[in-house]
C-alpha cells in the first residue's frame, strides 16, 4: 500500500487497528492522521522493528480485503 492508499483507507483502518494492535492509543490514531510515515513511526515505537512488519503485514491485508486486490496478502490460514 502506497502513502495516499493508506490515507483513503485510515478512516476504515482505525478502528479495526485499536482492536487488534492495543498498543496503539487514541493519541496515536490522533497523531497519525492517515500519514505513512507517521504511522511507521508509531509502530516502531509501540511494538519496535520485528513486530512493527507483523502490524504493516495485517494493515496491508485489511487493505487488499477492502479494495479486492489479494494479490500477496491472502489471509493466514490458522493452525489447527
Amino acid at each position: 500500500m502506497n502513502k495516499e492508499q493508506f490515507g483513503q483507507f485510515w478512516e476504515q483502518l482505525k478502528a479495526p487497528l485499536k482492536a487488534k494492535w492495543t498498543r496503539v492509543t487514541e493519541e496515536d490514531l490522533v497523531e497519525i492522521k492517515g500519514d505513512l510515515d507517521t504511522f511507521s513511526t508509531v509502530l516502531q515505537k509501540r511494538y519496535g522493528e520485528l513486530q512493527k512488519d507483523a502490524v504493516v503485514t495485517w494493515v496491508n491485508r485489511r487493505y487488499c480485503h477492502w479494495s479486492g486486490n489479494y494479490l500477496g496478502y491472502k489471509e493466514e490460514i490458522p493452525a489447527v
